[in-house]
């Protein structure tokens, strides 16, 4: 009988014992799953932040470049159209000595009535 209980005793020691394992083998797994799921939160957020900062970083530079260009192409339009301004008066003074040398040349009792040379006098 003394074995009968040493043997039941020990059974149950065992149990304890094997039981004892599990729960702690299973602890373990459970704590090492969190640590991974608290590392990959971290990094995933990391990720994101530096990603959202470096994106911010370049809207900003392409919006500096943006805005260079946008003043230098102003610039660029307001300086044709000075020149495009100066060429039109240029020509339009070209022209009036063209028609002015014409008229000197041909003389104004031959000018006809409706005839260019002899239209635009100054």
């Amino acid at each position: 009988m003394k074995r009968t209980k040493t043997a039941i005793y020990s059974f149950m020691l065992l149990t304890c014992a094997v039981h004892a394992a599990e729960d702690s083998a299973f602890d373990k797994a459970k704590g090492s799953a969190q640590s991974l799921w608290e590392r990959t939160k971290t990094t995933t957020s990391e990720m994101a932040d530096a990603t959202a900062k470096k994106a911010s970083e370049f809207g900003d530079k392409a919006s500096e470049v943006g805005a260079k260009a946008s003043k230098d192409a102003k610039e660029t339009g307001v300086i044709v159209w000075d020149k495009m301004q100066e060429v039109g008066e240029a020509t339009a003074d070209s022209a009036r000595k063209g028609a002015s040398k014409i008229r000197s040349l041909v003389g104004q009792e031959d000018c006809k009535e409706g005839s260019i040379a002899c239209e635009s006098k100054e």
